[in-house]
């Protein structure tokens, strides 16, 4: 018979003096819209009693990270315990005799040599030491078969035993047996990867209370609601939760509360046992030193935040009742009490469905209280009443381009007057006593106005036309800067038709651009963060024009220092340009052409300069092969003569300019860098 792990022995152990999990039932369960939920075991136990809190593999993570457990009879707490999640190899390489190779009879019996055993052969039984294990072969007809031999030192001297004749072997030292036992608990504990228990013990006496509540991953819980729209546009509103119980407890008589909101929520590995890499130090002898490590130290700013931080900690769990932890013991039940007559009017008048639950504020989230006991079935779901009243709103037609190109869509306006937050969630709409759409509503908060829409309305008709225009507005110079400001228009000219026989009211909405100013209309209706809204009242059978007018300024800017005669030129001709403008980039214009005057005569004189010194360049080779006495050789000195006096002319003349293109250079960037013009 396979033997029982060490959990398994405790835990039957315990069995006798503990309260089992059934003893303790799921009470209370609070759903999160963030894909968690919070489920609380409470009952009864009578002095010390242990207990075991069975989980899925994957919900060891949640569960360790989030469990709170409360012995409310003033007892007290002990450790939990769990099976540690290490490798089976790590696991199997902590007992003495290996088994993660999967061993056969002989090469266990090696393992164990030294070790004392009582091995039965057939009809002796043998005790001994073992000394080793030994193969053999024997002829048997014309094959030679090969065997171990278990060899054992006994009070009558040495023995061998075939290892195919052992019928049991049995170690001497209870030690061994035990280490064997819990070798193979571990290797029998590894296939059962699904499920995970936690050992819980309560310490006290006498009959108390206790609870235990942990986190768990759970499937979001949902709204659906139904609207009706009544006579003189009534609105009446029936809101239903789904929630499902995908956990391994039924849910008999629960308490629940389901809340919407975003708290963080995240996992981490705390079950997984991890190790760190631990360098390798030499044993301390004279000589040596070992590695030093330092701690950190805390600054005092940061020693006496944490120290406050610790002390209103410790004063929030004094003054919180029991319960879940950063929530209000129990708020639902006074919102139930003073809410119970206003959540008796059934949808449909007559038909029995009333709200069972009450809404409250719990922090920045938002809770519905159910107000009656719950019963859900391990892995099954239900529909749960959260709403069931009137509401205010009326019926409008909404046109979006974004929505449709050229229909409004039917919709409602919405005030959420039932006092409570109301869940994102679909919305199906019936009118006139049959289905009319469906629609979507985000999360509305108490006093808050919604828009839905729910089909199109094909009774109205809109053409949209876009026209677009750029205009300068103003030129100014600032230090040396040409400022231009364009002022950019844009137009939208709704045209809408009505193809009925009804009056309809039509709010158009268009989207509202950063930096861009309505101009036409002076004001919308409404304006949200990214929309105008503007209404339209359409006859029977009526055309109406709705133009939306924006408009953008754009200032561009231009250093005259850098900018080209082009650019000026261009700027020049602007029809809103002033006279002080005009006349001070004039100037300009007209320094910069007699600027590039100076150049070009610089560039003349450069000019004549190369030439003059190519020109003396050929001269002087001609020279070398002339006879200094002969006539063409003093021709040449005569004409190099004559050069040399222009070119120092010419160089001196080029100089000049090129002072003056200095002086008029810098004339230019003082009088730019001064203008200050509008």
């Amino acid at each position: 018979m396979k033997a029982p792990s060490l959990v398994v022995v405790v835990a039957l152990m315990l069995v006798a003096t503990a309260a089992s999990a059934a003893e303790l039932p799921v009470s209370r369960v609070v759903l999160f819209s963030t894909g968690v939920g919070y489920v609380e075991h409470r009952g009864k136990v009578d002095g010390n009693a242990a207990m075991v809190l069975s989980c899925r593999t994957e919900q060891m993570n949640d569960i360790l990270k989030s469990l709170v457990l409360q012995d409310l009879g003033g007892g007290s707490i002990e450790a939990v315990t769990y099976e540690a999640e290490d490798p089976l190899p790590r696991i199997l390489g902590s007992f003495s005799i290996p088994l993660a190779d999967d061993p056969s009879l002989g090469e266990l019996a090696r393992r164990l040599r030294g070790s004392e055993v009582l091995i039965r052969a057939g009809s002796e039984t043998v005790r001994g030491t073992i000394l080793g294990v030994e193969e053999r072969e024997r002829r048997v007809d014309d094959e030679i078969l090969t065997y171990q031999v278990i060899n054992l030192l006994t009070d009558s001297g040495i023995v061998g035993i075939a290892v195919p004749e052992v019928q049991s072997l049995q170690m001497v030292d209870e030690k061994l047996n035990e280490e064997l036992r819990l070798a193979l608990a571990a290797i029998a504990a590894s296939r059962n990867v699904a499920k995970r228990d936690l050992h819980l013990s309560f310490k006290g006496s006498g009959q108390r209370e206790v609870s235990v509540g942990y986190l768990l991953a759970t499937p979001v819980w949902k709204t659906s609601y139904r609207l009706v729209v009544q006579d003189e546009d009534k609105l009446f509103l029936q809101g239903w939760a789904i929630v499902e119980n995908t956990t391994d407890h039924d849910w008999q008589g629960v308490s629940m509360a389901l809340v919407s909101g975003q708290p963080v929520s995240f996992r981490q590995n705390l079950y997984q046992p991890l190790y760190t890499h631990r360098p390798e130090v030499p044993v301390s002898v004279p000589g040596t030193i070992l590695p030093p490590t330092y701690e950190g130290e805390l600054g005092d700013i940061q020693r006496l935040a944490r120290r406050e931080r610790a002390e209103e900690i410790a004063q929030q769990s004094a003054a919180r009742p029991p319960g879940m932890a950063g929530m209000a013991a129990r708020p639902e039940t006074v919102a139930a009490e003073e809410a119970a007559g206003a959540f008796g009017g059934g949808l449909f008048r007559g038909r029995g469905v009333s709200a069972a639950a009450a809404g409250a504020e719990v922090g920045e989230l938002f809770q519905y209280a159910i107000t009656q006991p719950v019963t859900i079935g391990r892995q099954q779901s239900a529909m749960i009443p959260i709403v069931n009243q009137e509401l205010e709103g009326e019926k409008v037609s909404l046109f979006s381009e974004t929505v449709h190109q050229s229909h409004p869509i039917n919709g409602l306006r919405l005030v959420n007057t039932t006092g409570l937050h109301l869940a994102g969630g679909a919305i199906t709409v019936f009118d006139g006593g049959i289905y009319a759409g469906d629609a979507l509503l985000e999360s509305l908060r108490p006093e808050e106005e919604r828009f839905i829409g729910y089909a199109v309305d094909l009774g109205v008709e809109v053409d949209v036309e876009r026209a677009s225009t750029e205009k300068q507005m103003t030129l100014s110079v600032d230090t040396g800067v040409l400022i231009a400001t364009i002022r950019q228009a844009k137009t939208i000219t709704y045209t809408l038709k009505s193809r009925t026989d009804e009056p309809r009211q039509v709010i158009v909405q268009t989207a509202k651009l950063t930096d861009w100013e309505l101009v036409k209309p002076e004001e919308p209706a409404e304006e949200t963060a990214n929309q105008y809204r503007f209404v339209v009242e359409l006859g029977p059978r009526a055309a109406e024009e709705l133009v939306v007018a924006t408009t953008h300024p754009v200032t561009q800017t231009v250093a005259l220092l850098d900018a080209d005669a082009d650019k000026i030129n261009f700027y020049l001709q602007s029809t809103v340009i002033s006279d002080e403008v005009k006349a001070g980039l004039q100037e300009i214009v007209r320094r910069r052409a007699e600027i590039a005057g100076v150049t070009q005569q610089i560039a003349a004189r450069q000019a004549r300069l190369d030439e003059i010194g190519t020109e003396q360049e050929r001269i002087r080779k001609n020279m070398r092969e002339l006879n200094r006495n002969s006539e063409l050789y003093n021709k040449y000195v005569g004409k190099l003569t004559a050069q040399e006096d222009e070119f120092d002319r010419v160089r001196a003349e080029r100089d000049t300019l090129q002072e003056r293109h200095n002086q008029l250079t810098t004339e230019l960037n003082e009088y730019v860098r001064g203008l200050n013009l509008v």
